[in-house]
């Protein structure tokens, strides 16, 4: 993926980008939303549309997208509302930044981008907070009444949130307690901008590798500047703050809640699916992998080893070899 620029640059006026680079800002109803489009947008492989996951932004799949769109494939890498160069509304205008909200909006964009144009029909792969996105947007291009002409060949999930886990961000004691206290009185945003520092986003990020090492290696060098420039930009830590509360209420057996829309949603799913975990996943561990692959009807699972929490950050080869197979055996 190229380097990431700032929004509202026009393809030909940036020398390093790919000639066939047709990023931009879309507009949707709560505000603009960033979308890295590479590769031949005319192509016999189906697009690839990449989800990426919490504190992060699609910068997170250039080792991924790059390598497929210098193969002759489309590839779409949307940064999230409420993180890196897209808009953040309040996530009282935002549906508190849930999993169904942001699905409802990529079916929009998508189809403002031309996948119903797609005779193959896109594919879509989510990482964590983003493959929790990817079952709804799946969910929601399944329903008869959609007006949209999207169809989606095949669904990649790469541990999702599908079960309550310990908050991904580790704060020191007692703010995680005072966190979860402070939201029933509306002060949770104000304790997470307060105490959330760069410092414990490196934390997360060297937690999300099976070898944490590697984030001061050259090939990662750039990740927690940027994505400490993306988060702090207005809205950016009350964006995450709403997004760990959807993660909180997986802990709750609601009816009509989040952990049971989302289990429903995964057993209609009636589509191609590969269920992808690191071996060493420690933020949402990989002893869940199991389960989770049972709630989807048909679905696979592989697990790739040497690998914590981000494959696309950590072995992206292996993530890009576990595609082409999941391809290959669709094609028996």
């Amino acid at each position: 993926m190229p380097a990431e620029r700032k929004p509202g640059h026009e393809p030909s006026a940036d020398p390093l980008l790919r000639p066939d680079d047709r990023s931009q800002l879309l507009s949707l109803a709560p505000g603009r939303l960033w979308v890295q489009d590479i590769g031949p947008r005319a192509s016999d492989q189906p697009p690839l549309v990449l989800l990426h996951s919490l504190l992060v932004t699609g910068w997170d799949y250039r080792f991924v997208a790059e390598a497929l769109a210098a193969q002759g494939r489309r590839v779409l890498v949307p940064d999230l509302f409420g993180c890196g160069n897209s808009d953040r509304p309040a996530p009282a205008d935002a549906a508190g930044y849930g999993f169904r909200w942001h699905a409802e909006l990529l079916a929009i964009a998508l189809a403002k981008l031309g996948l119903a144009e797609a005779e193959t029909g896109f594919d879509l792969l989510g990482h964590g907070y983003g493959a929790s996105i990817a079952i709804h947007l799946a969910e929601r291009l399944r329903r008869p009444t959609v007006p949209l002409s999207l169809r989606l060949r095949r669904l990649m999930l790469v541990a999702p949130h599908c079960f309550p886990v310990r908050a991904p961000i580790a704060l020191p004691d007692p703010v995680p307690t005072l966190r979860r206290a402070w939201r029933w009185v509306g002060f949770a945003p104000l304790v997470f901008r307060t105490v959330f520092r760069k410092a414990d986003l490196r934390r997360f990020l060297r937690r999300s590798l099976s070898t944490p090492e590697l984030l001061s290696g050259e090939a990662l060098a750039d990740d927690v500047d940027i994505y400490w420039d993306r988060l702090c930009r207005d809205g950016g830590l009350e964006a995450v703050e709403a997004m760990l509360d959807q993660l909180d209420r997986l802990h709750l057996n609601e009816r009509d809640g989040v952990r049971q829309r989302l289990h429903a949603a995964m057993a209609g799913l009636e589509l191609p699916t590969m269920v992808l975990w690191g071996d060493r996943d420690t933020l949402v561990p990989t002893a869940l992998a199991e389960r989770c692959t049972a709630l989807i009807p048909g679905a696979q699972l592989r697990i790739i080893e040497g690998c914590g929490h981000a494959p696309q950050r950590e072995r992206p080869e292996a993530l890009r070899r576990a595609l082409a197979s999941f391809e290959r055996r669709m094609q028996d």
